[in-house]
């Protein structure tokens, strides 16, 4: 195994002193075949070393300790950052943090396989704000799915202060499976965060204008992570030509940003520029299917949709099941409901629920489905082997056009 920093093989004896590193987790940038970033904050002590292995270190034993890669001071918190390079696709990473008041608990992270003939399990959304009671229920559900990765997409908190940044954090931790299993994290930024500073602190995200791309399975899927709140022209609009022209022969690219196209909350008010400078390049390329958004506080699946200057167009978009692109969301992890009380002629379902989508990603076709969270405490937990089957308990979501959205390549 290659890593960043490597040491001989290390024997250590475990203490009933824990270290003050919390508020862990884990990040995928561009290739979580063999990359991810772990990140904490160190609330008390100083750093040692993160030990790292393969194998569950069931007598206390790490081959490799590794150093910080990076820290930061952001939003109260003494931000420390460990990147893994060379690491092998589709394993399971076991950890623990030593600092000089001794040793954390074991956390683990499996990376993502490379084979395009995998199938794989994401769950989406976002806007988590402040409603603690009601994100939390999210949280814990994340640790029963096992998803191979969490796609939140911005507006963690409210106001981003360090309370609440702090609170974030630590119903997060409830994401973490009893035996310390940890869901890694791709994000993207809301127009709640203030800056793209603050996600590239706390998240590591592999650039510091917040957008970047993420491939799974070889050639199987390439998810774009765009920033809904900076300017559309420019490098980001350059970036996302070049990144769905290099990926145009994947079998699928997803694309994920805050802001919706067109919301379904009549209050907010249409991303034309998103319109005029994201939507023609998702649509020059027949392997984007599917965005992800966010932003309004309540929930909504089209069906496959392309942009229209046609007199019978609706807000700019036709439904077109042969080459439309399905967009769904809008952001209920927490945040405040609104009613979804502006539908289009194209608009699948909507509805104010709390809620996230659950989406399975295979050669074959993608799966998306829309989970109310609030009953999490009743719903099966699964493993990383059944992952893909219905939990019981489980409450899906879809009150006219039924519970599964799928869409197949073109």
């Amino acid at each position: 195994m290659k890593y960043l920093i490597i040491s001989c093989f290390s024997l250590l004896f475990f203490q009933n002193v824990y270290a003050k590193a919390r508020f862990v987790r884990v990040t995928f940038g561009q290739n979580p075949y063999n990359e991810a970033s772990i990140i904490w904050d160190q609330n008390r002590g100083e750093f040692l070393g993160l030990y790292l292995d393969t194998v569950e270190p069931s007598v206390n034993r790490y081959r490799n300790v590794l150093q910080l890669s990076d820290k930061n001071s952001m939003r109260g918190m003494k931000n420390h950052i460990v990147r893994l390079k060379g690491l092998k696709p589709n394993t399971r990473y076991y950890f623990t943090i030593k600092d000089t008041e001794g040793f954390g608990r074991t956390y683990y992270f499996s990376t993502v396989s490379d084979s395009p003939n995998e199938r794989f399990s994401f769950i989406a959304g976002g806007d988590s704000r402040d409603n603690r009671v009601v994100r939390q229920k999210a949280d814990k559900l994340v640790a029963k799915l096992k998803a191979h990765a969490v796609l939140f997409n911005g507006d963690f908190t409210g106001i981003d202060i360090e309370k609440q940044w702090k609170e974030w954090f630590l119903d997060w931790e409830n994401s973490i499976d009893t035996d310390g299993r940890i869901t890694p994290l791709i994000v993207t930024r809301g127009n709640h965060e203030h800056s793209n500073k603050v996600i590239v602190a706390l998240f590591d995200v592999p650039h510091k204008k917040v957008f970047y791309n993420t491939v799974f399975g070889g050639n199987l899927l390439n998810l774009v992570s765009l920033n809904s709140e900076i300017q559309k022209v420019g490098p980001q609009k350059i970036f996302l030509r070049n990144t769905l022209a290099e990926h145009d022969s994947y079998q699928w690219q997803i694309v994920q940003y805050h802001r919706p196209v067109r919301a379904h909350v009549a209050s907010k008010k249409e991303m034309q520029t998103q319109y005029k400078n994201f939507v023609p390049l998702f649509e020059k390329h027949k392997n984007v299917r599917l965005c992800l958004e966010n932003d309004s506080h309540t929930w909504k699946v089209t069906w496959p949709i392309v942009s229209s200057k046609d007199s019978d167009a609706d807000e700019g978009f036709k439904r077109d099941d042969a080459k439309g692109i399905v967009y769904a969301g809008e952001g209920t992890w927490g945040a405040p409901l609104r009613a979804a009380d502006d539908k289009k002629s194209w608009t699948r379902d909507a509805e104010a629920i709390n809620q996230f989508n659950w989406i399975f990603v295979s050669k074959e076709k993608i799966e998306l489905r829309t989970i109310k969270y609030e009953n999490e405490a009743e719903v099966e937990s699964l493993t990383e082997k059944n992952r893909f089957q219905m939990p019981k308990n489980i409450e899906l979501y879809g009150p006219v056009n039924g519970t599964l959205v799928e869409i197949f390549p073109r």
